[in-house]
């Protein structure tokens, strides 16, 4: 499944989020598709597949302490269309 993340943090925990990334490891079970960073400051996007609950959780859980992650499960609106125009 595709899934679009935005992690969000406050200002005063910049520093641990840049800490926080030079340790980044996707594990095994996420395939990355793009990632990209607010240039305005206290967001981070990702959009990435991933069919394993634990990857999920792996990559996700050391991040609790220092930002808010919404996942948010995405598929091209081209796909989208065409599921759609199935069910009628």
């Amino acid at each position: 499944m595709l899934y679009m993340e935005i992690s969000t943090w406050e200002p005063e925990s910049r520093d641990l989020i840049l800490e926080h990334f030079k340790e980044i490891k996707m594990p095994a079970g996420i395939k990355v598709h793009n990632q990209w960073v607010d240039l305005t400051g206290g967001r981070y996007f990702i959009l990435y597949e991933c069919d394993d609950a634990e990857a999920l959780a792996t990559f996700n859980l050391p991040w609790s302490d220092v930002c808010y992650i919404e996942t948010v499960p995405v598929m091209g609106s081209t796909d989208f269309m065409s599921l759609m125009s199935k069910r009628n």
